[in-house]
């Protein structure tokens, strides 16, 4: 098993843990540690790193295991929780925080020592965001619907939106990008998008629906231009703040090599932790 030096970063976490069997972290104390004074604050990060979790097809009650646990006086549930949990964790966490940082450090490091190879900060979010993406689709789908764009009518619908954002139909973005298609159905333009363009299309995903709700659209002649004017006035203001036209953001790796990645980090931790002894 490949491990990784000790630094006084990653002690300090073996510190704040439990033994039975394998190493564990209490959420209320693991949270304590990295700065947060109120469990109730501290059950919001909790939530949003179960949800990763389960997004990544892992063993949630594996990682996150309920437990009894006394919080201010009063017995509450708590979480068990193991180094990936952990990790999820910090990386929902403020980063504002001191502690959080070195925490972020010092799992980072060893993650991407289990898995010998360079781990993307902006993993776990794009992950995420990818999934809100998804999430928010279905919902558009389900406004344009209601506003009278058939089955048939809405791909064209939904290139309007590109075609705003993008100056280009969706077939044409995928040639500009120079995503390759080798099989019959055509990878996901959006599995390869990196952070920054997947919350940018997630904005405009979520504000067409809501404004096809807000001005009470009907048929695909006003559906297609309300998506076409959201898609542009995000294009405006992506190029407004980072001077970057969204087709010249750079691909990335298949979202679904990261999530492989990411699993493989949960397996490398849990073994890590079976093999060592709390001193």
């Amino acid at each position: 098993m490949n491990t990784l030096p000790s630094n006084p970063d990653i002690d300090l976490l073996e510190q704040w843990s439990h033994q039975n069997g394998s190493r564990y972290w209490l959420a209320h104390e693991f949270l304590e540690h990295l700065g947060y004074t109120s469990w109730d604050k501290a059950k919001g990060v909790i939530n949003r790193a179960i949800a990763s979790c389960s997004r990544l097809d892992i063993d949630v009650a594996e990682s996150f295991t309920q437990v009894p646990v006394v919080i201010d006086g009063r017995e509450q549930v708590g979480y068990k929780l193991n180094r990936f949990a952990c990790f999820l964790v910090v990386m929902h966490a403020d980063d504002k925080k001191p502690q959080v940082q070195r925490a972020k450090v010092a799992l980072s490091a060893l993650a991407e020592g289990l898995l010998q190879a360079a781990l993307e900060e902006s993993s776990v979010p794009r992950i995420d965001t990818r999934a809100e993406l998804s999430n928010a689709e279905k919902i558009m789908a389900a406004a344009a619907k209601q506003a009278g764009v058939e089955s048939s009518q809405f791909g064209i619908f939904k290139d309007a939106g590109f075609r705003g954002m993008y100056n280009m139909s969706l077939a044409d973005l995928r040639n500009y990008k120079g995503l390759k298609t080798t099989r019959k159905t055509p990878p996901v333009l959006y599995d390869y998008m990196g952070l920054t363009e997947l919350a940018g299309n997630l904005f405009r995903v979520t504000q067409t629906s809501e404004r096809m709700k807000a001005r009470h659209v009907q048929g695909l002649s006003q559906s297609a231009k309300a998506a076409e004017e959201v898609g542009r006035e995000v294009r405006n203001m992506m190029i407004k703040n980072s001077g970057e036209k969204p087709e010249n953001l750079p691909l990335e790796e298949d979202i679904k090599s990261v999530k492989n990645q990411l699993r493989r980090v949960s397996r490398g931790m849990i073994k890590h932790d079976k093999s060592t002894k709390k001193s």
